[in-house]
């Protein structure tokens, strides 16, 4: 096998079987504590590549994949935020890390928030890129596009005989789901369970030193008001816009991304 070029980062392929369930991560070698990082939605642990080659930091970086997604199988379990953050736990313990910070982005964010605002006393530190779970007071609610969906929906279930409800039923998800939702397949009821989910009170409890990156044309969860609701529940965070970023600010800004990210994670604590 040839030995990579001086200088290369190398990243290696790992698995860890937690109770009944068996996740892949794709990890960087380096000193401890670790870094754990968790991805979005329709992501994996390999949208993590670029920071984990470009990043300075000597630390050891862990990308997980979340069940059903990447190189992890689903399982058996109903997934949300709350039981993917007991997995994280779980792999913490399974590793023996005493110590641990966190980059969480999109999805992956609202998992790291749990995790955090649970209080598992082993985060020391969390970076938090465009995270959803918090929604804004007044928006929470279901838009008029779902509204009109559920009505639909009771329609063809109250109207319409079983062997023609439930494809009329279909037809209206795929009409008027969006991307995520028409492409989840056996991800779609983790997906209807996060759009419900309101982590808002989990993100006021973290006292942690929290980093918050956005980007500033970020059209999923557009900065304001998504990114300055959330700096302004967690009172021990500071916010970093990226004005060139949209919702993936480690690709579109990548340089920039894993000087703050290196700048964050070998910082000293006070």
């Amino acid at each position: 096998m040839p030995t990579p070029p001086r200088g290369t980062k190398v990243l290696t392929r790992k698995t860890a079987v937690l109770g009944n369930q068996r996740v892949s991560l794709l990890e960087r070698a380096g000193s401890d504590p670790p870094v754990l990082l968790l991805h979005g939605w329709a992501a994996s642990a390999a949208s993590f590549t670029g920071l984990l080659s470009q990043a300075r930091t000597q630390r050891r970086l862990v990308a997980l994949d979340l069940p059903g997604f990447g190189e992890s199988p689903l399982g058996e379990t109903e997934w949300t935020r709350a039981r993917y953050a007991e997995l994280v736990g779980d792999l913490i313990r399974d590793r023996g890390w005493e110590q641990v910070s966190l980059l969480g982005h999109s999805y992956g964010g609202g998992v790291a928030i749990c995790v955090v605002g649970q209080g598992d006393g082993r985060a020391d530190r969390l970076l938090l890129c465009a995270p959803s779970g918090v929604p804004v007071p007044g928006s929470a609610g279901p838009g008029g596009r779902v509204r009109t969906f559920r009505a639909l929906r009771r329609s063809a279930e109250t109207l319409l005989p079983a062997p023609l409800s439930q494809p009329t039923v279909e037809w209206l998800r795929q009409r008027m789901g969006s991307a995520d939702y028409r492409s989840a397949g056996l991800l779609r009821p983790i997906l209807v369970r996060a759009v419900q989910e309101d982590l808002s009170p989990l993100a006021a409890k973290i006292v942690i030193q929290t980093l918050i990156v956005w980007g500033a044309r970020d059209d999923e969860l557009p900065l304001d008001p998504y990114g300055r609701r959330l700096a302004q529940l967690i009172s021990s965070s500071e916010l970093v816009e990226f004005p060139g970023s949209g919702h993936f600010p480690f690709v579109d800004e990548p340089g920039r991304f894993a000087a703050v990210f290196d700048s964050f994670m070998d910082a000293r604590l006070s």
